[in-house]
């Protein structure tokens, strides 16, 4: 009986202590502190900052070489050689291909021949005269003294006139004239190339006759190569001489070309009412070659150093046009002017300034004084 009321005392102690334990540990949790929970918006920025804005307008064409010569000779002959291949480059000199020069010198020496003789016939009229100049003194003192006629003295006095001397020294002028033709002529027999660049075409072979009516030998220089693109009247007066823009040729790379407007057609075609301007691309690699396809990056109505942030920054509310910046980790709502639109980014005229974080993302569910939180930035 008594260890029967030890064992039931023993287990009320014990149940005592685990409600007594169970309560100590409800108070600790009570006394512990509450964390106030803060609701805040998830925002992206950018910093405002001047930059230059444009608007880019895409145009095509097909890319075509600066100077394309075609090579005649001067005088049509016998093709004896030929030097130019296509696709190779020549230097300017280069001799592209030569004509039968046999007949050439026949003319050559014919002329030196005619040289030589109106030389001599100079030199036997240059005597004559002499002659004739002794005479007429002779004859004007017999005259004086009643000796001889007057037409004797006459005749004396145009026998010693250097008419016919003058006579010989053209003969001479027009031998040696021809002689400079003959020698030019036969200088021309080796055709040589006027310009450098790489043969694109030759129409000749030995033993054709070549003819100064058709082009024997094409050249073009692949240095320097342009671009034509037909601009509407409405943005005509946007696009400036010296104005750079990018041209993507794929066929020949696939990074951008920088090409520079040169040519501004100040008439619009009488068809298609547009304006013809001509973009210049350097070429030295000479991966470019004509008639290859290209596309222009045109940026039209170009301001500098101006405020502009990206279109999507702007927030509609009516007929205001807002945007928010984040100062001190809030919200502020701004009404802002807008200027020139390029489709990308807006000029802002009025309502922000450079250094401005403006909220980039997540404007559409910030207002006035909202907590933000900046989770990426454009920057």
């Amino acid at each position: 009986m008594k260890k029967k009321v030890i064992a039931i005392l023993m287990a009320t102690v014990l149940l005592m202590s685990l409600l007594t334990g169970c309560k100590g540990k409800k108070v600790e949790e009570t006394d512990a502190p509450i964390k106030e929970e803060v609701n805040y918006i998830p925002v992206e920025t950018e910093k405002v900052e001047l930059k230059t804005i444009a608007n880019e307008i895409s145009f095509s064409g097909k890319v075509e070489a600066n100077r394309e010569v075609s090579v005649v000779p001067k005088t049509p002959g016998k093709v004896t050689s030929v030097q130019a291949k296509v696709g190779s480059t020549v230097s300017q000199g280069t001799t592209l291909f030569v004509l039968n020069q046999e007949d050439i010198q026949k003319q050559v020496d014919q002329a030196q021949i005619s040289i030589a003789s109106a030389k001599a016939n100079y030199a036997r009229t240059e005597e004559q005269v002499e002659n004739a100049k002794v005479n007429l003194e002779r004859t004007r003192q017999l005259y004086e003294q009643g000796a001889v006629p007057l037409n004797q003295y006459e005749q004396a006095v145009l026998a010693a006139s250097e008419k016919p001397l003058e006579t010989a020294r053209v003969q001479i002028e027009q031998a040696e004239l021809v002689y400079k033709q003959a020698l030019d002529s036969l200088k021309d027999a080796s055709v040589v190339a006027p310009i450098s660049g790489t043969v694109s075409a030759v129409n000749i072979e030995v033993g054709e006759m070549a003819s100064t009516a058709q082009p024997a030998v094409v050249i073009v220089d692949l240095s320097r190569l342009f671009v034509k693109i037909d601009v509407p009247e409405n943005m005509i007066n946007d696009v400036k001489l010296g104005q750079t823009v990018d041209i993507l040729i794929s066929s020949a790379s696939e990074e951008k070309y920088i090409g520079k407007v040169e040519t501004i057609s100040p008439i619009a075609n009488a068809t298609t009412n547009q304006y013809t301007v001509q973009i210049y691309i350097e070429n030295k690699e000479q991966r470019i070659k004509p008639g290859m396809f290209a596309k222009i990056q045109l940026n039209a109505r170009v301001k500098e150093n101006v405020i502009a942030v990206k279109g999507e920054t702007i927030v509609q509310r009516g007929e205001k046009s807002l945007a928010y910046i984040v100062v001190d980790g809030k919200a502020v709502e701004r009404e802002v002017k807008k200027g020139f639109d390029t489709g990308v980014f807006v000029e802002i005229l009025e309502g922000l300034k450079p250094g401005d974080e403006v909220i980039t993302k997540g404007q559409h569910y910030v207002e006035e004084g909202s907590i933000v939180k900046v989770v990426g930035s454009d920057q």
